[in-house]
């Protein structure tokens, strides 16, 4: 009964003043919901996703969050205000509307609780003798968002409700900003007490056809009266109206008639009769489909004993997906992430949605997905090569590669940066080492083609590799260190090399530590030849990078075209950086008295107590021959901040070096329940997702974390806590 969930003392662990992770179920049980910034989940089961925030806030999407959004929706970390809302109106008190999430009517409850789970997440608020518990999940095998909404009446009268669900319809891509024009597209009709939406094609300028097929959104209640839709948005809100206190609903809207020539919504109405102690389980459900049949049918499949079926199945699945690989942690803090969250975070957030509050991504990113991949290793490597397939075929037949590209569109750029076609290859060395699966440098995949764009030749996997690698050997100084490009990993150092003399020091170590890795497998696979060119390529960057890029106590990061330095002592802004240290450290490239002063550096000018720094001091001025990096106010990310993902790497240098205790202390002092527990506000993210970054000692909000869910820091931490794991069962 839902009385006794809202009244329950569950156990509680990590706590904050915002709330407390519950033991069982894992999940984050939001209490203060007036949190430092929306604390978010994200749901997502590859084809249909949506963020929520623990006040209601967020939006929804099909098949790619920038592509087409299905709700419209603006980033705004403090008023956070647009969503997709259920009111409950109490037809004999038309005065007493409220909500079953904090927003948009923003009433005070009796008992107000956002949890957020793996799968799903739960709003429950008791108000006005009233109590009502709507967990919003994506099904795992159907496009659509189901709300299951239970609501009882613990008052002693009866009482004659409307719930009515409130959608502001956006229908197609992040770009779509001019509302007024791209209304003039949007179209919805009502079908047996449901409401279906779409937005008419394009047409293809000078040619006689559509761009593309019509993405169908259907929107549908089961329980309760039949459904009324109002499409109209200034019919539902009333003139300069907002959705705090919809006019609509309180003065009894009728039905629209006229929907293609309304501002679009979906506003849908039913009504509710609760005798004293009355529990009635009610559901909302959107879907999407390129067929308008199959939109609809879903609405079908979702009555409430089907929709309380598949909230099992979700809570389930994630529950059991994420703790699979179940890692030994010293405490509950690290046990929470490591064996629920951040596999959730990788999986649903990165490689399913590719979105989150602070970025709506949408696309592969060519190094993004193959590295959070690879934390699948360990319990599902199929999917690990998967990932790897899909990555290779978005490589020219010169072993460039596309940056980033949106699936099924012809919306991408092309890499011109110094590192990225040579991840395929790491990422497959990744692949071999876990699974011995040699029988995968054989599969046959497609390149894309250059000048059309379009898929060409084909090739084995370990011929991609190659190619990458040959593309990367081939871009090098007269001094034989990689050219930086528009940028190596770090892709702030967007102007470094523009005019092609810029180097990176740090693609030097990458590049040689994936050819020390691939001289044996080309020897296994009967390449002598080519293990023969490579291994003394290898030698050649380990020459090259030990001459031309030590700095006596650490690594340069590398050179700009003009000449100067990146990351010398002789450089006011950005005297060192971080990856070059880890990296001489995790390739093997640096003398073991080098890589000691190097790591030795790092502990004496990168740590913080919540993270190692990307680079120290920050960039003050902007710098053409530096990047967009030095556009960044001083502290915040890459610009002399903890950049999470490298901060990582930082723990598996110091444990490589034996220094387990520096390793482990610095992945504790990521950990965002710990850094919550410590000062929630001042650290101000969630405390359940790692952040993307938080600030550094140039920022006046030194600590403070931001960029959570879309990071890459996740997946590795997974990794870095296995290895941890591992180091410790040695020891004993």
């Amino acid at each position: 009964m839902i009385v006794e969930r809202l009244d329950a003392s569950p156990g509680r662990l990590v706590e904050n003043p915002y709330g407390y992770f519950d033991p069982t179920s894992k999940a984050f049980v939001v209490e203060n919901l007036l949190t430092p910034r929306p604390w978010v989940n994200v749901l997502s089961n590859d084809r249909y996703g949506l963020v929520v925030s623990q006040v209601g806030g967020g939006f929804s999407w099909f098949e790619n969050c920038q592509v087409f959004r299905i709700t419209r929706w603006e980033q705004d970390l403090v008023r956070d205000e647009m969503g997709r809302f259920c009111y409950v109106l109490d037809l004999e008190r038309p005065n007493e509307l409220w909500s079953t999430t904090y927003q948009p009517t923003r009433r005070k409850a009796g008992v107000d609780r956002a949890i957020h789970g793996l799968g799903y997440t739960t709003f429950e608020r008791r108000f006005l003798g009233m109590e009502t518990r709507h967990t919003v999940f994506v099904p795992l095998h159907l496009d659509a968002e189901i709300w299951l909404i239970e609501i009882r009446n613990i008052s002693n009268e009866p009482r004659r409700l409307r719930l009515a669900a409130y959608h502001e319809l956006h229908l197609g891509g992040i770009g779509d900003w001019h509302r007024e024009f791209h209304r003039l597209f949007m179209e919805s009709g009502r079908e047996s007490g449901r409401l279906v939406a779409w937005k008419h094609p394009n047409l293809r300028e000078h040619r006689r056809e559509e761009l593309e097929t019509p993405i169908y959104t259907a929107f549908g209640w089961n329980g309760g009266t039949a459904p009324r839709w109002v499409t109209d948005k200034a019919t539902w809100l009333g003139p300069c109206g907002t959705p705090t206190e919809p006019r609509g609903l309180i003065g009894d809207a009728e039905p629209s008639e006229t929907p293609r020539w309304d501002d679009p919504i979906a506003a849908g109405m039913i009504d509710v009769d609760l005798a004293p102690g009355e529990t009635r389980s009610v559901v909302h459900v959107v879907s999407a489909s390129r067929d308008r049949a199959a939109a609809l049918s879903a609405l079908d499949a979702c009555a409430p004993a089907e929709a309380e079926r598949m909230l099992r199945e979700v809570r389930e699945q994630w529950l059991s997906r994420c703790s699979l690989g179940k890692v030994r942690t010293d405490g509950p803090a690290a046990d929470l992430m490591v064996n629920a969250w951040l596999p959730y975070q990788a999986i649903a957030g990165r490689l399913y949605a590719r979105c989150a509050y602070y970025q709506q991504g949408g696309a592969y990113g060519y190094r993004d997905q193959l590295q959070d991949s690879l934390m699948l290793l360990d319990t599902e490597p199929d999917k690990t090569l998967e990932q790897i397939g899909r990555h290779a075929e978005a490589m020219y037949e010169d072993g460039g590669v596309r940056h980033w590209w949106h699936p099924n569109t012809d919306i991408f750029v092309e890499s011109r940066h110094s590192d990225t076609c040579l991840w395929l290859a790491y990422a497959t060395l990744e692949y071999l080492d876990a699974t011995a699966d040699d029988l995968a440098l054989g599969h046959s995949l497609r390149y894309l083609n250059r000048e059309t764009q379009a898929f060409g030749e084909s090739g084995a996997l370990l011929d991609h590799c190659l190619r990458g690698i040959d593309r990367a050997l081939g871009l090098r100084s007269s001094r034989g260190l990689p050219l930086i490009g528009a940028g190596d990993w770090n892709d702030g150092l967007s102007h470094a090399g523009l005019e092609g003399r810029g180097e990176s020091v740090w693609v030097g170590m990458f590049l040689f530590g994936i050819l020390e890795r691939i001289v044996p497998v080309l020897r296994s696979q009967g390449f002598e030849n080519r293990a023969d060119v490579y291994a003394a390529e290898a030698e050649e960057l380990r020459a090259a990078v030990n001459e031309h890029g030590w700095d006596g106590e650490w690594y340069l990061e590398g050179t700009r075209d003009d000449g100067r330095t990146l990351g010398s002592h002789r450089d006011a802004e950005g005297s060192i950086f971080l990856n070059p240290q880890t990296w001489a450290v995790l390739t093997g490239i640096a003398p073991p008295e080098r890589a000691q002063k190097a790591m030795d550096s790092v502990r004496q000018r990168l740590l913080t107590p919540y993270g190692a720094l990307l680079l120290q001091p920050a960039f003050k001025h902007v710098d053409q021959y530096v990047g967009y990096i030095s556009r960044y106010a001083p502290g915040l990310r890459e610009n002399g901040g903890v950049y999470s993902h490298a901060s990582v790497w930082a723990v598996l240098a110091f444990l490589k070096m034996g220094d387990r205790e520096t390793a482990v202390s610095l992945f504790r002092s990521m950990l965002p329940p710990v850094r919550s527990a410590e000062d929630a506000d001042l650290y101000a993210a969630e405390p359940y997702v790692m952040p993307g970054n938080a600030d550094g000692p140039d920022s006046p909000y030194a600590g403070r974390a931001g960029w959570t869910w879309y990071t890459g820091s996740a997946a590795w931490m997974v990794r870095a806590a296995r290895a941890l794991a591992e180091a410790s069962n040695a020891e004993c």
